[in-house]
């Protein structure tokens, strides 16, 4: 764990990621004390913080348009990152620079050798510090993982969000929906407000329970704010929105109506957030933020013969609405797919629902130990029908399904873990933009 003095960003870099090798650590007590001893600045600002199953990055980068738009300095915390650690932490949309980030590493390195945290922990203390210094005016924070015991859950937030909630990390919150919700429903606060988009009914009578147990005020999607989807093209998602500050039409950046629902969510919670200010304000933070927001590969589409989508979806959840995004955007074209998936995915629930639209798969892995295997994958292939093949380096998936494609006029999908788009869009010559 030890990096000597005046370590380069690099080595410090790789020893903190060696904390994620060695597990994480759920519960509250450590982040409390690895951040007392930084002087707990996760008190010198205010938040949104942001939990659920899926649709947890995207509600916050438009959230963190919106208040933007608004005229609010923004700190922005997600995870996992694409490309470089930097992307987890931005403020006004700017990731943190090399010399920034060295600076704070080697400041608190002495914290994390007296008190071993979990990589979680230590980026969560990093980021927290940063945004105090930066002085936000708020902080659009995702959690990373279920709600009452993750890190971030340290945080006093004006407004708690939860998004979704479906059958993710099961071993680790629990083997039914009630109880991922009810971990999830762990970052309302007492006497706070809650802004949910959860739809199923025992999740949400959960949540419903939990937030009425604790005093704090629940606004609903669907009920406290209505929208629909208009249209879901390559330039982005048009919705109608009518909540209390703002009604009309928005066009959100990014595709498929999964984002439509997002960027409502998002609407919903500034309007809470933002209850202080007039309504006119809020509206055209609304209608100036959603628009403006940027977030990479999510249904990112590159351009080219064949044109190449970039996205996300690493779970059941995530690959149902990769599914029907790509039915709307490239309705009758063959899509070859371009699939990854780490070791504790329902993978055969995942491939079903993509072989729906599926032309050809190829099946791949990314470096590391917590890959599923190639073959592993080919095991699991939705059905004898759609043509199917196991390459174990991606960059060789990725060349045999964009030849595949290109002779048949489809289109190329890579999706399935984050680590697999990392390995593969410095091919496809796109990076994560420092700016967004």
């Amino acid at each position: 764990m030890k990096a000597p003095p005046g370590s380069p960003l690099k080595q410090r870099l790789e020893e903190l990621f060696r904390f994620e090798r060695s597990g994480m650590r759920l519960g509250l007590e450590g982040i409390e004390r690895l951040l007392s001893r930084g002087g707990r600045p996760d008190r010198a600002f205010p938040s949104v913080l942001v939990a659920g199953t899926n649709g947890k990055g995207s509600t916050a980068a438009h959230l963190a348009a919106i208040f933007r738009a608004a005229g609010l300095r923004v700190g922005l915390y997600t995870s996992p990152h694409l490309i470089r650690f930097n992307e987890r932490i931005r403020v006004d949309g700017q990731a943190i620079d090399d010399d920034r980030l060295e600076s704070l590493l080697g400041e608190w390195w002495p914290r994390f050798e007296e008190e071993r945290p979990s990589f979680f922990e230590a980026a969560t203390a990093l980021c927290f510090d940063f945004f105090a210094r930066s002085g936000i005016d708020l902080a659009v924070v995702e959690v990373g993982l279920g709600g009452r015991l993750d890190a971030t859950n340290v945080l006093s937030p004006r407004v708690s969000v939860i998004t979704t909630v479906s059958s993710d990390h099961t071993e680790i919150l629990g083997d039914s929906l009630a109880r991922i919700a009810a971990e999830k429903a762990g970052i309302v606060k007492p006497g706070g407000t809650l802004v949910c988009g959860v739809r199923k009914a025992a999740a949400r009578a959960t949540i419903e329970a939990i937030a009425a147990e604790r005093g704090a005020r629940a606004l609903w999607l669907g009920r406290d704010l209505r929208y629909r989807t208009r249209s879901v093209t390559a330039e982005g998602t048009e919705i109608w929105i009518r909540g209390h500050s703002f009604e009309g039409a928005v066009r959100s950046p990014l595709p498929g109506a999964h984002q439509a629902r997002n960027a409502a969510l998002a609407v919903l919670a500034a309007e809470a957030a933002l209850a202080d200010r007039p309504g006119r304000e809020v509206a055209a933070a609304v209608s100036r933020g959603i628009p403006a927001t940027r977030w990479p590969a999510r249904a990112q589409i590159l351009d080219g013969s064949p044109p190449v989508l970039l996205d996300a979806a690493h779970n059941v959840e995530g690959a149902i609405a990769l599914r029907e995004t790509i039915q709307a955007l490239y309705p009758g074209r063959p899509v070859a797919f371009v699939v990854a998936l780490s070791r504790d995915k329902a993978r055969a629930s995942y491939l079903t629902e993509l072989g729906r639209v599926a032309g050809r798969f190829y099946l791949t892995e990314f470096a590391g130990e917590r890959a599923t295997p190639a073959p592993l994958l080919l095991a699991s292939a939705p059905a004898a029908h759609i043509a199917c093949e196991a390459v174990p380096a991606a960059a060789e998936a990725l060349a045999a399904a964009r030849r595949w494609a290109s002779g048949a006029g489809g289109v190329v999908v890579v999706t399935g873990s984050f680590f697999l788009l990392a390995e593969t869009m410095p091919a496809l010559r796109t990076d994560v933009p420092d700016e967004l």
